[in-house]
């Protein structure tokens, strides 16, 4: 089991280091241009407070510093909405191997697994098993020995399992759903995307 955990964060590690490979090939290109659209507006601000300065009018000032903030403002918003574009295009690629991934004899094998660690965790409780219609050709085999009814859930998207043992509201999520948006979350601090 430990192997099989091992390979499995082997495959998950090779999965989120190809995806920081595509994210920095993603963000050296972006960086490039948010840098610019920086530069333009410091440079658009600079031109604003110059002219206010020499116009001395403290309602023109005003209405520069309104400008310059509006800038800076926009600036923000375009780095924000670049650094989405790079968080998507990364995640997308990773959905794109996890729906590759599905379609391997290792992923029976793996959901296999899943269903009997479930089953350990919860002794002689018999549960049911939730997993995506995509997977439904592996229900017959997720069975694990008998512990559970095995049903289809159209929340579980990417794949893996989900335990429910309703006696005693108790849930064990082994989705790939889960840990795509755990990862997800906190994808932009680890690849240092925070502004």
């Amino acid at each position: 089991m430990i192997d099989q955990t091992q390979k499995l964060e082997k495959f998950k590690q090779a999965v989120f280091d190809d995806a920081a490979a595509n994210a920095e090939e993603l963000i050296s290109g972006t960086e490039k241009e948010c840098s610019e659209l920086i530069r333009e507006a410091e440079r658009e601000a600079e031109r604003v407070i110059r002219t206010a300065k020499e116009a001395a009018d403290s309602e023109y000032n005003a209405a520069a510093l309104r400008k310059a903030s509006s800038g800076r403002l926009e600036a923000k918003r375009r780095v924000l909405l670049c650094r989405e574009e790079i968080i998507e295009k990364v995640f997308d690629s990773v959905r794109q191997q996890l729906e590759d991934y599905r379609k391997t004899a290792e992923y029976e094998k793996l959901m296999i697994q899943m269903a009997e660690e479930c089953a350990r965790k919860a002794p002689g409780k018999k549960g049911r098993l939730l997993i995506s219609p995509k997977d439904s050709a592996l229900k017959d085999r997720l069975t694990a020995g008998g512990s559970f009814e095995v049903a289809l859930s159209d929340s579980i998207v990417l794949g893996g399992v989900m335990a429910v043992f309703s006696q005693d509201n108790l849930a064990l999520d082994m989705t790939f759903d889960n840990s795509f948006a755990a990862q997800r979350k906190g994808f932009a601090g680890k690849a240092g995307l925070v502004i």
